[in-house]
């Protein structure tokens, strides 16, 4: 599994793409990010809409890809409403979790400047739905980077990377990646692209991080309103 994951995080980190422990179900508390969930969620939903745009935008598909393989794995999606997911979730890694990615991928960040160890880690945690979809092989990889957007909003502010999960019954879930710094907040939303999971499932959400080797994962379901 080292020498997957280190290829999947090297091909991650220079591209700039966006027997495990399962994660822990304890909820994390409004007071682990000073934006709170309500914000994260609305910011998740206009990053969602974008990749709803693209997917019924089948001009922008012939500019981003040639490949028919690519195509057909996209074209299932392509009449997706990710307005109104049917649930959403907040996880928040634990400080020493994307270091230990990095230790896992047999990556040496001693010798790095902290500049550039903030730069690397940043990096890192945009690429953990990248890493989730690894797992489909090298064509679904492809799909996942054209169906990727970012966005940011000045004003706010986040002490922690973060992730907010939106649930469809009938699509793949959004997984936006939360990095704050300085007054701005930036998302990047990435479609995780595998059969429905079910929504309403913290153990379906577990399941589906239980690939990566990371303990202590927190996960708070959010309370939302599509009335």
């Amino acid at each position: 599994m080292k020498k997957f994951l280190c290829l999947v995080l090297a091909l991650c980190l220079v591209l700039g793409l966006c027997g495990c422990q399962f994660i822990t179900k304890k909820i994390v508390e409004t007071e682990a990010v000073s934006a709170d969930g309500a914000a994260l969620y609305g910011h998740s939903i206009e990053l969602a809409e974008l990749l709803e745009e693209m997917l019924k935008t089948p001009e922008y598909f012939q500019l981003m890809t040639s490949s028919d393989s690519v195509s057909e794995i996209i074209m299932p999606y392509m009449r997706s409403d990710l307005s109104e997911p049917e649930s959403a979730y907040m996880l928040v890694l634990p400080e020493e979790a994307l270091p230990a990615l990095m230790n896992t991928a047999e990556i040496d960040m001693s010798g790095f400047s902290e500049p550039l160890r903030e730069f690397m880690l940043h990096r890192m945690q945009n690429s953990v739905p990248t890493i989730l979809n690894s797992q489909a092989g090298a064509e679904i990889l492809a799909a996942s980077s054209i169906l990727t957007v970012s966005d940011s909003w000045p004003g706010e502010t986040l002490e922690m990377g973060c992730y907010v999960l939106l649930m469809y019954p009938y699509s793949c879930p959004v997984m936006v990646s939360f990095y704050g710094k300085e007054g701005l907040i930036e998302g990047t939303a990435t479609m995780l692209l595998s059969e429905p999971i079910d929504g309403s499932s913290l153990d379906a959400v577990n399941e589906l991080f239980s690939y990566l080797d990371i303990e202590g994962m927190y996960i708070k379901e959010l309370d939302i309103d599509n009335d």
